[in-house]
């Protein structure tokens, strides 16, 4: 009897401890992707959020964690984007599929994240507005 009591307890405390780690790395992780984001931005300025982006005038997108996206128009301006749920397979190298009414990337379109060579969808967000970024140094 007194086995059983200690063998619970102790089972409880290994299942915390296992449940403990992944969200101890989650943040980690966060933090690291926060991290990059900062530097990636260190020389441009943000302006005053906008709806759309032309699409013919974005490249990438890069992932920034789970939730911010970059798209490049050139070289002296990005365009940032904080989806509404999370699109992670990007930052894996999953095509980022977008469901758009015109020739634009607006907030509020859904995106589909597809890995392209097994050929299925993994996950899907929606996009924010886009923060429009200008190198503020040569």
């Amino acid at each position: 009897m007194k086995m059983r009591r200690l063998i619970l307890p102790l089972a409880l405390i290994t299942l915390a401890g296992c449940t403990l780690q992944p969200t101890e790395k989650r943040l980690q992780i966060q933090a690291r992707e926060a991290a990059r984001l900062e530097a990636d931005l260190a020389g441009f300025t943000a302006g005053k959020p906008v709806n759309c982006m032309m699409s013919r005038d974005a490249r990438g997108p890069e992932a920034y964690g789970d939730h911010s996206l970059i798209f490049h128009a050139g070289r002296n301006l990005i365009y940032r984007n904080d989806t509404i749920g999370s699109c992670r397979g990007v930052g894996r190298g999953e095509a980022l599929i977008i469901r758009q009414t015109s020739s634009q990337m607006c907030a509020g379109d859904i995106a589909r994240t597809a890995d392209l060579v097994a050929g299925f969808e993994t996950g899907s967000c929606a996009l924010g507005p886009f923060i429009p970024y200008r190198r503020t140094r040569p």
